[in-house]
């Protein structure tokens, strides 16, 4: 009983912990970084294209406003005004969840080692991604509305695409309907669901899959019409070109003659291609297929994103977590003792 309760307080202790990070992250997201899409605007539908198709939190927001006015406090940002308030909850409950899932990943593919161990790897690692990715940045660092809510997205579907057997698997597609109201990268990540069972997939498998990724395409497309319909119906000036995406590929090529911006590059996957280097004995068919999909998220970014604003490689970030989630155990037991990694058999009484 001692014993359940002092986990039951522990638990508490973990959850409150992680929410005091989430929110003081949270509050720098705002007012430490450099706004590219004011609060304001994007709140108000008024943020220009493609940013105001990104719209998951401001459509959430006007639903809990049902049409009152803003409130305005007069105080400093993130508390000057409704809007701010509600991102600053956005943001703070992504960053939970997002630490949270990751623990999921790293307990899903080693369930021999401790949990203590495994909070602390995904914590560390969850930090590593979110300060480097979005706050160390060598180039400026810019703020978007909707950056830790993708971020979190992400998360939980790779870890979807991690866990769901069977049936289960057809509410994937329902979970990129979600995230990609939110933003239209999110249908990418459904790809790890192929790298996971591409290896060893039998014929059903090979059925089930072809299914449930064209649902997500699907599910991509019907999300992307809703979200244009929204914005139609709802922004004070709706957009007339409907323009999803921008292309950047001249400026890409331009700043590759630049020397800062190659230093900055480093920076590029909060460093953990380091770690997956370090890895590279280990990797298997799966990871190859997962590094493909890495190298394809950098070749789309080159075209349709700032590569220097390296918030835009957090997605790749989160695909490197699960190549070094997988190859966790067998590290650890490498280099630390037993008793300080790996679960303790409960003891058995004696018939």
């Amino acid at each position: 009983m001692l014993k359940a309760t002092a986990g039951r307080k522990g638990g508490w202790l973990l959850y409150g912990l992680i929410s005091l990070v989430a929110l003081n992250l949270a509050w720098e997201h705002q007012t430490i970084l450099i706004p590219e899409v004011h609060v304001s605007d994007y709140y108000h539908l008024t943020a220009r294209e493609p940013f105001v198709y990104r719209a998951l939190p401001a459509l959430l927001y006007r639903l809990l406003l049902r049409g009152h006015a803003d409130l305005h406090t007069g105080m400093n940002a993130p508390f000057d005004a409704s809007y701010s308030i509600f991102q600053l909850v956005i943001d703070a409950l992504s960053l939970s969840v997002t630490f949270l899932f990751m623990a999921k990943i790293a307990r899903t593919f080693n369930p021999e080692l401790k949990d203590s161990f495994l909070l602390a790897c995904a914590g560390a690692l969850a930090l590593v991604i979110v300060i480097f990715g979005y706050y160390m940045v060598p180039n400026r660092a810019f703020f978007y509305p909707y950056d830790f809510p993708d971020m979190c997205f992400a998360t939980i579907i790779f870890y979807l695409c991690i866990t769901l057997r069977g049936r289960a698997e057809y509410w994937l597609p329902v979970a990129v309907f979600v995230a990609t109201l939110n933003k239209e990268t999110a249908i990418f990540y459904s790809g790890l669901y192929f790298a996971l069972r591409a290896p060893n997939a039998t014929a059903a498998e090979w059925r089930r899959a072809s299914i449930v990724l064209c649902g997500c395409a699907i599910a991509f497309v019907l999300a992307r019409n809703e979200v244009m319909q929204l914005i139609a119906a709802y922004a004070p000036h709706p957009p007339s070109q409907s323009i999803q995406y921008e292309y950047h590929l001249g400026y890409t090529l331009e700043q590759m003659r630049n020397p800062l911006f190659v230093f900055a590059m480093l920076n590029v996957c909060s460093y953990l291609y380091v770690a997956v280097y370090l890895l590279r004995h280990r990797l298997d068919r799966t990871d190859v297929l997962i590094l493909l999909m890495i190298a394809g998220w950098f070749a789309i970014m080159s075209v349709v994103g700032i590569v220097r604003e390296l918030r835009i490689f957090v997605p790749a970030s989160l695909m490197m977590f699960v190549i070094i989630a997988r190859h966790l155990g067998p590290v650890a037991a490498t280099w630390l003792p037993r008793s300080i990694i790996e679960r303790q058999p409960s003891p058995t009484l004696p018939v």
